[in-house]
């Protein structure tokens, strides 16, 4: 048999382990693997990815590309080429910047709009308030997932309310979809951040622990009384995550996912770098650090994501009460995970899952996985290469990320989509054709 493309010599991830085989592509999908020799046909293409590890292409969950409405941040082309230089093969993409999507209308307008742009598969979130929640059902064919904020956001949707909330639940109930929600209670926030002064150590107080607690706390009990499946994303503290470890215990249909900033940082980076490390949640104490590689560890936590929030060099260079919240990551977020195996925090097989089952199961996503039939979309890693990235190796438009100057040992050498190579650690050969597709989710 000959192959479009084969992908020889490497360690490839497998059902939750690595074996030494050979990879055969033909017409997007994989068609063998096997550790028996393979050959491409006279114009196919050959691999060789000896000392090389060979996952799934990466599944990033939770990503803002602020298009349409700030594509001066960011768009679709310029996040999904990001993700592509970082291994990412799939995102799923939140609009939290006006328009936020709304209803059905609103929905299909943004496929519209990046239809077009995307070098990765990508699905999009539905945003929930209050004030749509009869237009949740309309629109649940057309997004992967539903997302609400337990805080004030952008735009005038809000479920910061218990009861607004528990009208939520029971709209999305039946759906079919995951509801996300961004769990810190507002009611603590807003007088946690009375009297504190303009300054970044100001961040971590603004937003105490104890208002991702309680709010998690909250919404996994809503999800106990409705049964609707319930992603807790960015948990940035070790008490969330136990939460969320004793609700998968009780048999709640609950997943969480942290981020790499959170597994990698402490409030003393975020102090020492300045308006540039704020996000929300905020990056927390070394304590909840080490809780939280615990619990990616133990798999308390299903899987990491970015949260890929850019901002202009402008915004984020404001006093810090006007600096908005977020920071671009996806770029980042397998190299990071790659350095936290390299210092034996995580293994091998801990970054497989975190990045390719985690998420694939927590969204009823057909990815992430490398077996006969499916889809070719594969992301090709050296260990043992160290690299400092530097602000002109980003795709991102934002020109800036905390990620910059660290040394990271593991470094993405090629990402493949459904067969083709669209990232050869030099950049995206077609940029002028995009080719990533719109994915369905069930749960």
């Amino acid at each position: 048999m000959e192959f479009d493309l084969v992908i020889d010599g490497g360690r490839v991830y497998v059902d939750g382990r690595f074996a030494s085989l050979n990879v055969g592509v033909l017409a997007g999908r994989v068609a063998a693997m096997s550790a028996l020799p393979m050959r491409t046909h006279a114009q196919g293409t050959s691999i060789n990815a000896a000392g090389k590890l060979v996952f799934p292409g990466t599944i990033d969950t939770h990503v803002h590309f602020r298009d349409p409405g700030r594509t001066d941040k960011e768009d679709f082309e310029s996040g999904t080429r990001a993700a592509a230089a970082g291994g990412v093969t799939t995102v799923l993409d939140i609009q939290n910047n006006v328009p936020l999507t709304t209803d059905a209308t609103v929905a299909d307008e943004k496929h519209a709009a990046i239809a077009s742009k995307a070098h990765v598969n990508y699905g999009i979130y539905g945003s929930v308030g209050v004030q749509n929640l009869d237009k949740l059902a309309g629109m649940a064919d057309r997004v992967v997932a539903f997302k609400a904020f337990m805080t004030k956001s952008v735009g005038p949707l809000t479920v910061t309310d218990l009861g607004d909330l528990s009208k939520a639940f029971a709209a999305i109930k039946g759906l079919g979809r995951v509801f996300t929600i961004h769990a810190e209670s507002d009611a603590i926030v807003q007088v946690a951040k009375e009297g504190l002064p303009d300054h970044i150590s100001s961040h971590v107080k603004s937003r105490p622990r104890v208002a991702e607690w309680v709010a998690v706390a909250e919404a996994i009990e809503l999800c106990r009384e409705y049964r609707v499946p319930l992603n807790i994303p960015h948990i940035s503290t070790g008490r969330a995550a136990t939460l969320v470890k004793q609700a998968k215990e009780d048999g709640l249909p609950v997943s969480g996912a942290t981020c790499a900033h959170y597994l990698l940082f402490t409030d003393d980076d975020v102090i020492a770098g300045g308006g540039f490390w704020k996000v929300n949640p905020p990056i927390k104490f070394a304590e909840d650090r080490e809780q939280l590689l615990a619990a990616v560890k133990s798999g308390a936590i299903d899987h990491v994501h970015s949260d890929h929030a850019p901002h202009t060099l402008e915004e984020k260079s404001k006093n810090f009460l006007a600096i908005p919240s977020g920071i671009p990551g996806i770029q980042h977020q397998l190299p990071a995970l790659l350095e936290l195996a390299a210092r034996g925090a995580l293994n091998y097989e801990d970054v497989g899952r975190l990045l390719c089952d985690g998420p694939a199961q927590a969204f009823g996503l057909d990815r992430g996985r490398l077996t006969v039939g499916a889809a070719a979309d594969v992301v090709i890693v050296d260990p043992s290469v160290e690299t400092c990235s530097a602000p002109s190796d980003l795709q991102s438009k934002t020109g800036h990320s905390i990620f910059t100057g660290l040394t990271l040992r593991g470094r993405v050498a090629t990402t493949i989509l459904a067969g083709t190579v669209i990232f050869d650690g030099a950049g995206l050969p077609r940029l002028a054709t995009p080719s990533g597709q719109r994915l369905s989710a069930r749960v």
